[in-house]
């Protein structure tokens, strides 16, 4: 009876941490296409931009994920800054081989989206396995 009863409180746990990983992944995103935004206004070339505007949700991701969505209130230690970068540099380096050659084919804001949602996948799977799973 308690083993159920901690099952069905660890379903709920992820559940709400999942939803609140997809609500940081919400304002990241809104974060990454406005700087994306911006910045090719003024002139960047896209695949700069990209890099930048994917920094600028990333920075914002690592600290709304750490301390909202996994309640983790320590300082950010060297080891999971380190595997926090591991995990977007991978997530960064598959939008980027999506957005160049998508981008001619259905346009820069189309290949971005799509460019995105992979991201987003490879970003919650490391950040949940790997980044801040608790020991």
């Amino acid at each position: 009876m308690m083993e159920r009863q901690e099952k069905r409180d660890n379903s709920k746990m992820g559940l709400i941490q999942f939803v609140k990983f997809n609500l940081v992944g919400i304002v990241n995103t809104l974060v990454d296409f406005s700087v994306f935004t911006v910045l090719t206004f003024f002139g960047m070339y896209y695949m700069v931009a990209q890099v930048i505007s994917y920094s600028c949700g990333v920075a914002n991701s690592f600290v709304m994920n750490k301390y909202w969505t996994f309640g983790d209130k320590s300082s950010p230690h060297g080891y999971e800054v380190f595997k926090f970068i591991a995990v977007n540099a991978v997530s960064l380096a598959v939008s980027l081989s999506i957005l160049y050659p998508l981008k001619p084919a259905v346009g820069v804001l189309s290949a971005k989206i799509i460019a995105t949602l992979f991201s987003m996948m490879i970003n919650f799977v490391g950040s949940k396995l790997w980044v801040f799973k608790k020991a």
